[in-house]
C-alpha cells in the first residue's frame, strides 16, 4: 500500500513537472520583423529588423521621412508604441493585399527560438480606434501578422498583444521523465508480483 501511494506521488510530481516545462516565456527569443504595404515588403527607411526579446525597445519603424512606432517584446506580449510618432494624427493608408492571408498595411513578426504561439489576444492597453481581432493572423505557430490599414493613430496610440505559447519539451527532459516513469512502473510491478 505504501508503495502504491509512493508511486502515485511520483507520477503526480512527474506530470506536474511536465506541465511546468510546457508553460513558457518568449524572453530570449529572436524577433524578426518586416513592414508590408502597397503590395509587398516595404523598403523605405527602417522597415525591417531583428532583436532579442528582453522587454525593452527592440526596433523602431520609420519610412525614411517619419518615425511611427517602437516595437517592444516581453515575456508574453508584444507592444507597438506610437509615442515616438513624428507625423502625428493621421490614419494608415489604404493598400492592396501585401502578404497573404490578410496583411495590407502592417507588420509581420516572426519569432525564432520561441515557444509555439497558440493564440494572440488584444491587451486592454490597446487604444487604436477600430483595431480588433480581424486585424490579426497567427501563422505556422511562430508568426504574427498585424494589419491596421485605414485605422487612425497619434502619439498616444498603443497596440499591445498578449502572446500565449506552448514550449516544446527538450528531448533530454522527456528522456528523464520517461526513465522516471519506467522506474516507477518497475517498482509497482515488483510489488504486484510479490
Amino acid at each position: 500500500m505504501k508503495r502504491t501511494i509512493l508511486f502515485s506521488l511520483v507520477l503526480l510530481v512527474a506530470v506536474s513537472s511536465a506541465g511546468t516545462a510546457l508553460a513558457s516565456s518568449f524572453t530570449g527569443s529572436t524577433v524578426n520583423w518586416q513592414y508590408y504595404a502597397f503590395g509587398g515588403p516595404y523598403t523605405g527607411g527602417t522597415s525591417s529588423g531583428s532583436f532579442v526579446d528582453n522587454g525593452t525597445v527592440g526596433g523602431t519603424f520609420d519610412d525614411g521621412f517619419y518615425t511611427y512606432f517602437n516595437i517592444i517584446a516581453g515575456p508574453n506580449y508584444i507592444t507597438f508604441d506610437y509615442s515616438v510618432d513624428t507625423l502625428c494624427c493621421v490614419s494608415w493608408a489604404n493598400s492592396v493585399l501585401s502578404k497573404v492571408p490578410n496583411l495590407y498595411n502592417g507588420i509581420d513578426i516572426v519569432f525564432s527560438g520561441a515557444p509555439t504561439i497558440t493564440s494572440v489576444g488584444i491587451n486592454g492597453a490597446t487604444n487604436m480606434v477600430g483595431f480588433n481581432s480581424s486585424y490579426l493572423a497567427v501563422l505556422n505557430g511562430n508568426e504574427i501578422e498585424v494589419d491596421w490599414h485605414l485605422l487612425p493613430f497619434d502619439t498616444s496610440t498603443t497596440v499591445k498583444l498578449d502572446l500565449n505559447g506552448t514550449a516544446t519539451p527538450e528531448p533530454g527532459s522527456m528522456l528523464l521523465l520517461g526513465t522516471g516513469l519506467l522506474g516507477a512502473v518497475g517498482v509497482l510491478r515488483r510489488k504486484i508480483n510479490l
